[in-house]
């Protein structure tokens, strides 16, 4: 495994644990539902941040652009499934944004969970395909050179520290949910 794909695998993880912890806010109950439109406010926050912005940015504009330079196909290929289930990903986060807005919960609680059995089934086919296929087709410092990419990205997008202000994000919903 090379250093970008390790990079993206361990976003995923972070990913599915707020997942996890989404599952559990859904089923919470006696929750007020201020409290319950706080903490999803925050959950569309990390996924237009985090998941969109920064992790889906480093696929689309970086990984994706050098497999298919290397003969991945976009257009009725992987990458072009991929990148259709990143816009799908959007109108789900844009559609549970609309509904905090609103203060609707159900129409969040149904957008969220399309989102997640989305997410879940797209993080498996990259871990299990795309990511061993780039690892094939890409030496260590070919992938060195993605990850610098990465890095750059990632701080030009998302700006300094905030990657660390997001993780503590997860910590403390892990904590306030009781999610491993």
């Amino acid at each position: 495994m090379g250093k970008a794909t390790r990079d993206l695998r361990t976003e995923h993880d972070a990913t599915l644990k707020v997942l996890r912890i989404l599952d559990k806010m859904l089923i919470t109950v006696g929750m007020d539902d201020t409290v319950k439109l706080r903490y999803y406010g925050e959950i569309v926050d990390f996924l237009q941040i985090f998941v969109d912005k920064c992790h889906h940015g480093k696929e689309e504009k970086f990984l994706f652009a050098e497999l298919e330079n290397r003969g991945v196909k976009n257009e009725g290929g992987p990458i072009g499934d991929l990148l259709d289930e990143h816009d799908q990903g959007r109108r789900y986060i844009a559609s549970m944004a609309a509904a905090v807005e609103s203060k609707d919960l159900e129409g969040f609680e149904t957008a969220a969970g399309g989102y997640r059995d989305l997410m879940r089934r797209h993080i498996e086919k990259e871990n299990n395909s795309l990511f061993e296929t780039a690892d094939k087709l890409m030496g260590e410092a070919e992938q060195e050179e993605l990850f610098i990419k990465f890095e750059q990205h990632e701080e030009s997008v998302i700006g300094h520290g905030i990657h660390e202000k997001l993780h503590s994000m997860i910590h403390r919903w892990s904590e306030d949910f009781d999610v491993e």
